[in-house]
């Protein structure tokens, strides 16, 4: 059940992230920036998993669990996580973690309602 609730979760972030990320760059559309790719799937692959495992070395304070590969452009890739701090009896929440080859390029916590919470 927490499975079905997670994709489900993912797939509805990747319908809003895409959405507003698309509106946004719609009124960009001078700039000419290339789109993000999205992927068949929201699996992660080996290669996103590889580049998120490398980018996640060293971090602290915050754990971060791949659930979902989101998009890819330019070759950052947007990862959803779960997030929890590290500290005991710490409650998740989710982010979107933005990861390339030089390491963590963004992290965007989301904010959810009470009733949403994992």
């Amino acid at each position: 059940m927490k499975k079905i609730v997670s994709m489900t979760l993912a797939l509805l972030l990747v319908l809003t992230v895409f959405t507003v990320s698309a509106a946004a760059e719609s009124a960009a559309s001078a700039q000419e920036e290339p789109d993000w790719t999205l992927p068949d799937t929201i699996e992660m692959t080996s290669t996103v998993t590889a580049m998120f495992n490398q980018a996640m070395e060293g971090l602290t304070g915050v754990s971060y669990e791949a659930l979902a590969f989101l998009g890819e452009k330019d070759g950052t890739y947007c990862v959803l996580c779960r997030a929890t701090a590290v500290y005991p009896d710490a409650k998740p929440g989710y982010a979107l973690v933005y990861v390339n080859d030089t390491g963590v390029q963004n992290i965007w916590e989301i904010w959810m309602d009470k009733h949403a919470n994992p």
